[in-house]
């Protein structure tokens, strides 16, 4: 039974323990006490009990994943480069590192990260070609997701970068995303054009369209590729070969390209810190923005930023 004593509880034990043998009394506080009373009840050692309540503690956060696993096994048909919608809260934090890299007000982030969600050509474009893609499409979805590729599309349209160049395209989504930043871009007066580079010559199968007219993908090795592309670069993205070597070795390529207000994204800095490095040895400031994916299993990649004169 409980008893109120200075400001506490105590829980008598009529059979008390050895280490409360001789005292009487046990001072236990709330749901602790009656924990331990029932695992002594069972038989359990308090540390047992400690341990299990750890177990149910991190299985109350794992739990959740679990159901979305579930949930995702039949609602995607995707094997690789998942594609999810961010929360709304990420897509604040996403708002504030663009507005970071770029300059621009977070009220201006957030309305190019709108002006992406709201584009039905675009997602309309994106399962058309997904529905015409013959089994490539059938690991894809058909619904538009574009995750952190939020972030590339707003950091187009508040730069208004001449040249765009992405390495490792994959089906495409990234390269239609940029483009269609480049296309309202070129609307409002401001040209610019995408230049994507993959090693599978069957790559980038959703640049078609109106979303080809302002870009194009280079086959071949993504460095052997950069080495042709004449700069300046405004924007440069690797999403590639995710080794630290290969990733090093793409941003030593494209470093004399780079023009004075160009952007270096890796998509890979939440495995490797080549970006950041890449900041560091050239004098460059730093970001880096974390997903957190809506409904989905995955935990999410990142976008490290390389941008700006540090002193400027």
């Amino acid at each position: 039974a409980y008893e109120e004593a200075g400001g506490g509880r105590r829980l008598r034990i009529e059979a008390a323990p050895a280490e409360a043998r001789g005292t009487g009394w046990v001072q236990y506080d709330g749901a602790m006490a009656l924990q331990t009373l029932m695992s002594r009840l069972r038989g359990q050692s308090p540390a047992d009990a400690r341990l299990a309540e750890r177990r149910r503690l991190a299985e109350s956060y794992l739990n959740p994943i679990w159901a979305k696993l579930e949930s995702w096994l039949t609602a995607s048909r995707e094997t690789t480069n998942f594609t999810y919608d961010l929360t709304e809260l990420n897509l604040t934090h996403l708002a504030g590192f663009v507005a970071g890299v770029s300059g621009a007000t977070l009220a201006q982030a957030e309305a190019m990260i709108a002006e992406l969600a709201a584009d039905k050509e675009l997602a309309e474009h994106v399962k058309v070609q997904t529905q015409n893609a013959g089994p490539r499409g059938e690991l894809s979805d058909l619904v538009a997701r574009y995750g952190r590729r939020a972030g590339w599309y707003a950091l187009v349209r508040l730069t208004k970068p001449r040249l765009v160049v992405e390495t490792g395209v994959e089906k495409g989504l990234g390269s239609v995303v940029l483009c269609a930043a480049l296309r309202k871009n070129a609307a409002e007066g401001h040209q610019g054009r995408y230049l994507g580079t993959d090693i599978d010559t069957g790559a980038g199968w959703m640049l078609k369209g109106p979303y080809a007219e302002v870009g194009k993908i280079l086959y071949g090795d993504s460095i052997e590729s950069l080495k042709t592309i004449d700069g300046p670069l405004d924007l440069f993205i690797n999403d590639s070969d995710h080794s630290s070597d290969y990733e090093r070795r793409e941003y030593e390529t494209i470093a004399s390209k780079l023009s004075d207000r160009a952007i270096v994204l890796g998509d890979n800095a939440h495995v490797t810190p080549e970006v950041y490095n890449f900041a560091r040895k050239t004098g460059r400031q730093f970001l880096y923005f974390q997903e957190r994916p809506k409904d989905h299993w995955y935990p999410g990649a990142g976008i490290g930023a390389a941008f700006g004169k540090e002193g400027r």
